[in-house]
């Protein structure tokens, strides 16, 4: 990949199971903070990492956004699962601008 990544790599939604009753999908490009600001600006893409061509890996992908509303940074920690090179799942948290977890949002 290049340096010229943006958020339009990430998806608008992600999912949360609700065991038999089905998927929830929940907004992933929105502030996380109280302003609910519905537009971010991407600060720093992830670094580009190699993927072997054979076995089981889990890469951490973090996109430093900033929200145009309330300009509060945060992240976007996307933990993306491939097998022999292919993406199997991507679990995404959220982590706020002091470096806390804020947990599990969904995945895609």
């Amino acid at each position: 990949m290049s340096d010229d990544r943006s958020l339009d790599e990430l998806p608008d939604q992600v999912f949360v199971a609700l065991g038999r009753r089905g998927m929830e999908p929940l907004i992933l490009k929105e502030c996380t903070y109280d302003c609910d600001g519905q537009e971010l600006i991407l600060i720093e893409p992830p670094k580009d990492q190699k993927i072997p061509s054979k076995g089981d890996l889990v890469v951490d992908e973090d996109w430093l956004v900033e929200c145009a509303k309330c300009h509060r940074q945060f992240t976007i920690r996307c933990k993306v699962h491939y097998l022999d090179s292919e993406r199997i799942d991507t679990r995404v948290n959220l982590i706020d601008d002091n470096g806390k977890d804020l947990g599990w949002l969904g995945s895609y």
